[in-house]
């Protein structure tokens, strides 16, 4: 690991040693978590390398009035090859819209196994690793929350609201710096 790998790995991991608020809120303000370094925490949990349990959540959710429906791919197939039909330019237009309002959330989940009422959740959807389209005013990044920002939530809770919304509302969790 180079020396300039090493910083975002720590401030990676120094999440799980936080135990005040204030300083949980400070340490993400400044830190910038790395792609790699959250997969290698991943796989670490997953190889049992370290005794932190690890819980992934993928969700897809797409409006459901953008579903196309078989008249719609008919519309299409109807069409043949040049200028598209009304009927048929509505379902490419349909098509794009899904891509354009569709959630591809990913949440990641550690529990320690010595401390199992300690979780941290970071989670992130495509448009908060965008580039130039997100919400955030510093650009790419994932948001976190945990036992401390999130105290009356017990981890169950949680986790049921993950498994089982089609598109779990997870709000107040911190912001952090995230580099692909």
């Amino acid at each position: 690991m180079s020396s300039t790998e090493e910083p975002a790995l720590n401030s990676l991991l120094t999440i799980f040693n936080i135990a005040k608020k204030s300083d949980l809120t400070d340490h993400c303000r400044d830190a910038v978590i790395d792609g790699s370094d959250l997969a290698s925490l991943i796989f670490a949990c997953m190889t049992e390398a370290i005794p932190i349990r690890h819980f992934r959540f993928h969700k897809h959710h797409h409006p459901e009035h953008l579903v196309p429906k078989d008249r719609d791919r008919e519309a299409l197939a109807r069409n043949g090859v040049g200028p598209l039909s009304k009927d048929a330019k509505r379902f490419v237009n349909k098509i794009g819209q899904m891509f354009e309002q569709r959630r591809l959330l990913n949440a990641h989940l550690f529990i320690p196994v010595e401390y199992p009422t300690d979780w941290h959740l970071f989670y992130f959807d495509q448009r908060d690793v965008d580039q130039d389209r997100n919400h955030w005013e510093h650009g790419e990044h994932i948001h976190l929350m945990n036992m401390i920002t999130h105290p009356r939530l017990p981890v169950l809770d949680l986790v049921k609201k993950l498994d089982e919304e089609d598109r779990p509302k997870l709000g107040g969790g911190l912001h952090i710096r995230y580099r692909r």
